[in-house]
């Protein structure tokens, strides 16, 4: 009997403790609030088609997200925010024409954001996580319902985070005509983005 008391006081204080399996927040509770840093964040985009490979990168990537609970990440909101201006592909002529109304029209649609609407936590290891963030993706002022898996590493001494996502963005989704007879030819239809973004918590 004594055994048996002693077996059912560890069950209970085992359920008392805060669970932190599927978070990387591990010993975080409540709400955290999260800044893009401009300066170190970066990201990298490929054009691909017959004729031309186009590499190019877009710095000062800036926003917020919030984080409604560090022990269930999945309500994590947010806004993150590049601008156009700062899409380089080391030609200036090429980004001239990039930012120009015939394909982005930077002048009318400064920024390309991610409205971030809810978080998918898939897979947790210690401080690391990764799964998928679902929002609307704005590219030239169109809307798209999009999905990135992301990877997340979470550095608790700095309260901090680092996280990387690959996807792909369809020109043609967002409106993106271009000059007659580029895109395919010399502009890949499809581009793919590598995003690195580095964000410190208030």
């Amino acid at each position: 009997m004594r055994t048996l008391i002693a077996t059912f006081s560890l069950v209970l204080a085992a359920l008392a403790v805060p669970a932190f399996a599927d978070t990387p927040f591990t010993g975080k509770t409540g709400a955290l609030t999260f800044t893009v840093d401009s300066g170190k964040s970066q990201i990298k985009f490929l054009s691909e088609a017959p004729a031309e490979k186009i590499p190019g990168t877009a710095d000062g990537a800036g926003g917020e997200f919030k984080v409604a609970d560090a022990t269930a990440p999945g309500g994590t909101s947010g806004k993150i925010i590049i601008p156009v201006a700062r899409m380089k592909t080391g030609n200036d002529m090429r980004d001239k024409h990039l930012q120009s109304a015939e394909w982005l029209n930077a002048a009318a649609n400064p920024n390309i954001t991610f409205d971030i609407e809810r978080v998918e936590i898939t897979k947790v290891d210690g401080n690391r996580a990764s799964g998928k963030a679902h929002g609307k993706f704005t590219l030239n002022g169109k809307s798209v319902a999009k999905d990135m898996t992301i990877d997340i590493a979470y550095a608790a001494d700095k309260n901090a985070l680092k996280i990387t996502s690959r996807f792909k963005v369809s020109l043609r989704d967002h409106d993106i005509k271009g000059k007659a007879g580029i895109v395919g030819a010399k502009v890949g239809e499809v581009i793919e983005v590598d995003a690195t973004l580095y964000a410190n918590s208030k």
